[in-house]
């Protein structure tokens, strides 16, 4: 066995993602770098999707919301469709179709959820977003650690390359 330094937030990260979703560290760390592990989509499915490279590549906000929304509407259809239906009047969040979300507001800025006719708002501030896909994840049955876990990837600044702070002279 190898083994590697990391850092102490790192470290606390990778064992927050073990042991949240049934998986192990050496299944994180698998998806994280691309290569294949045996039962990592079995343990937590919506884990191992926002782990996954088709998830990372998705670079804005909008674009990880409308993926998320995506995935959770391919694997759970009925209930997707159920919980768009039970959505009350006024200002809606997703709907059946453009008209739809015209009806609650002329200025909605509608995105269609890929391999869906649902159409998906998209001019809602980082908290909505958040909260409302939390309410979709939870109306589909998702547990509260897996739920949290996808929230915090809405409104994740990118990793870029920074300088290092200048020197004290």
């Amino acid at each position: 066995m190898k083994t590697i330094d990391v850092s102490d937030e790192v470290y606390a990260s990778l064992q927050r993602l073990a042991t949240g979703f049934h998986r192990t560290p050496d299944e994180v760390l698998a998806s994280l770098l691309n290569i294949p592990s045996g039962s990592a989509e079995a343990a937590e499915p919506l884990a191992a999707f926002i782990l996954s490279a088709e998830f990372r590549a998705q670079y804005t906000d909008a674009d990880r919301y409308l993926a998320l929304l995506a995935w959770v509407a391919a694997r759970h259809p009925e209930d997707f469709g159920e919980f768009i239906r039970s959505l009350p009047g006024g200002r809606r969040y997703l709907g059946l179709s453009p008209d739809e979300i015209l009806a609650a507001c002329r200025h909605n800025q509608a995105r269609q959820i890929d391999g869906t006719q649902f159409r998906a708002i998209m001019n809602l501030d980082t908290p909505t977003k958040r909260r409302f896909l939390a309410r979709v994840l939870e109306f589909v049955g998702y547990r509260e650690e897996v739920i949290e876990f996808a929230r915090s990837f809405i409104g994740q600044k990118r990793a870029t390359r920074r300088s290092p702070p200048p020197v004290a002279a």
